[in-house]
């Protein structure tokens, strides 16, 4: 059980006012800043609310509980380490920070006077002219350096900041957002205030609505453990429970030396440049266990991979320790960049990663993770042949059960990382794969109402004939120039409209390429009048393929037995796009 030492109410300008101790964000737990524009929008539209309440005087609406934060407090609280509330007190000394640089603006004294003293009091502040800055919230390492330079080291001469550090993070982007729109959400209230008293008025009540008004339970712990544990009781049922954060605050507790401690933060460092997005790095962090210990779900991955490693740490022989697992995912989080982007300087793998993006079959990248791990990049090409192949076949034409597929996989990529050859899960692959009669018949009847899907098969099937056709130049697909015509309109002229509309307009016998000028020309119109589009076109796949079969000359109407026609055709040719295994050993 967590001890706790006390459970206080603070108001945010007792949480960072001049007056308290410094609330520190320590480098061995806590995030990186992580709130969006809609968390950000969602916060001043409360602050709105709450300030219009406070208005009217009732003690009820005096306060606004914005929710309880951790600290790690010593015997004296003369320091207050904070575990949980770090997006909350950022996102509101970012508030602060922007009113006091709209005071700063504005053309009068008392405003600018205002400026300074909003600084000084819950910002920063100096002893001396020529003293570092005490600064009353400080945040961890990651993003420590940027915050103080964007949002906190105020020039009181020039009444702005002196911004020098650059945004290399993506949580750095965050910030700057977050202050933009603080400082737009502002401007635009001031707009429709016309004197500069009742600015100074307005300015005033947001402040004190902030410093006065938003109140916290700060829960008091001795240790960095009893935090942890309360931090995760906390957000066990909300929002804001973040795995990785987890797993970094779990890996500093278990860590036995300041060495370890540096060796977590290394790899964190790793993770917070590589990927883009948070959701990238949870995924990547779930793919890795897979590829280790088979399959686990993303709500119970934090308690597994803490119950797993919380027995190895302890165990004596053999010696398993926090710095081996942090090198581990560091290696494995620079090879897994180089899957999900396509980046290993294999051309011909790469355009196979490509297709796995195409196809969004998160799934392969565990095995890929596993594999890559065990063999050059250039060994991978038959295996991620043979798994684009069952993908396609199993999941996108097939359309059968997808979570089979994912236990496959995710018990081979462990058994791969437990010494299976690649040679044997290649064939294991080609077992599994639904054989050519299968395929064909799928293919044949399939829907792709998927745009994404369907542009990939489609641009497969046109590299295909081109090959097979000898033209070397491929003027393929990209998302930007290609798009995917219906041949009969998604919404087609009433009298043209064919009994079973909603079951043919996303069968892939319907479906063409076309260039993007094309596309718009051609689009919903009745066949004699985008023939021209067709006819034209460079891409074989609408030129070959018998896109005329869909429509009946004589009738003067779109023919649905033309649509079964075509895709059946185009079937005969999905077999040898995607082979069974190896595509060379498929190929005719």
């Amino acid at each position: 059980m967590a001890i706790i030492k006390n459970a206080a109410r603070q108001t945010l300008g007792q949480l960072i006012g001049a007056n308290n101790p410094p609330v520190v964000v320590p480098d061995d737990s806590q995030r990186q800043y992580a709130w969006g524009k809609r968390e950000v929008d969602t916060y001043w539209d409360d602050i709105q609310k709450f300030m219009r309440a406070r208005k009217t005087g009732s003690p009820a609406s005096s306060e606004y509980f914005i929710g309880p934060i951790v600290t790690i407090t010593d015997d004296k609280i003369t320091t207050r380490s904070l575990l949980d509330g770090q997006q909350r007190l950022t996102t509101s000394t970012i508030l602060i920070a922007a009113i006091r640089d709209t005071l700063g603006e504005m053309s009068s004294t008392e405003a600018r006077v205002v400026a300074n003293n909003i600084q000084r009091d819950y910002i920063a502040r100096r002893d001396g002219r020529h003293s570092n800055p005490q600064y009353f919230l400080t945040l961890s390492l990651f993003d420590r350096d940027f915050f103080k330079d964007y949002i906190q080291n105020w020039n009181e001469t020039t009444g702005r900041t002196t911004v020098t550090e650059k945004s290399s993070r993506p949580s750095h982007t965050l910030i700057q957002g977050s202050y933009t729109s603080f400082k737009t959400h502002i401007a635009r209230t001031l707009e429709s205030i016309h004197s500069d008293e009742e600015r100074l008025d307005w300015l005033d009540e947001l402040s004190q609505c902030l410093v006065k008004g938003l109140v916290f339970v700060e829960v008091q712990t001795p240790t960095s453990s009893d935090a942890n544990e309360v931090f995760e009781t906390i957000n066990s049922r909300g929002k804001d429970l973040s795995t990785v954060d987890l797993v970094r605050n779990f890996l500093m507790e278990k860590s036995r030396n300041g060495e370890e401690k540096e060796r977590v933060n290394n790899a964190w460092r790793s993770l917070l440049d590589g990927f883009e997005r948070r959701e990238e790095i949870e995924k990547f962090l779930r793919h890795f266990w897979v590829a280790r210990h088979g399959d686990v779900r993303s709500h119970s991955l934090y308690t597994t991979i803490r119950e797993e490693l919380t027995s190895r740490f302890e165990c004596i022989s053999p010696r398993y320790e926090v710095r081996t697992f942090a090198g581990e995912l560091q290696n494995a989080s620079t090879r897994y960049i180089e899957l999900i982007t396509a980046s290993t300087d294999s051309e011909t793998l790469d355009g196979l990663l490509d297709e796995v993006k195409s196809l969004s079959a998160d799934a392969a990248y565990p095995l890929l993770l596993a594999v890559s791990e065990k063999s050059p990049y250039s060994e991978m090409i038959r295996v991620t042949q043979a798994l684009i192949s069952y993908y396609v076949r199993w999941t996108v034409v097939g359309r059968r059960e997808s979570t089979l597929l994912e236990e496959k996989l995710f018990t081979l990529a462990k058994k791969v990382t437990s010494g299976l050859t690649i040679d044997a899960a290649f064939e294991q692959i080609a077992q599994w794969t639904p054989d050519d009669i299968a395929f064909q018949a799928d293919f044949a009847q399939a829907p792709i109402p998927r745009s994404t899907q369907a542009r990939y098969l489609l641009t497969l099937i046109e590299q295909h004939l081109r090959q097979s056709a000898g033209v070397d130049d491929v003027v393929v697909a990209s998302t930007t120039a290609v798009h995917i015509e219906h041949i009969y309109p998604k919404s087609p002229e009433a009298d043209l409209q064919l009994d079973d509309h909603s079951t043919l307009i996303n069968r892939l016998g319907n479906q063409t390429l076309l260039h993007g000028r094309k596309n718009r020309v051609a689009s919903n119109k009745a066949y004699p009048e985008k023939v021209e589009a067709y006819d034209s076109s460079s891409l074989l796949i609408t030129q070959q393929s018998g896109i005329e079969r869909l429509w009946d000359f004589e009738l003067g109407s779109w023919r649905a037995r033309g649509i079964e026609e075509r895709q059946a055709d185009l079937a005969e040719i999905a077999v040898k796009v995607w082979p069974v295994g190896d595509r060379n050993e498929g190929a005719h």
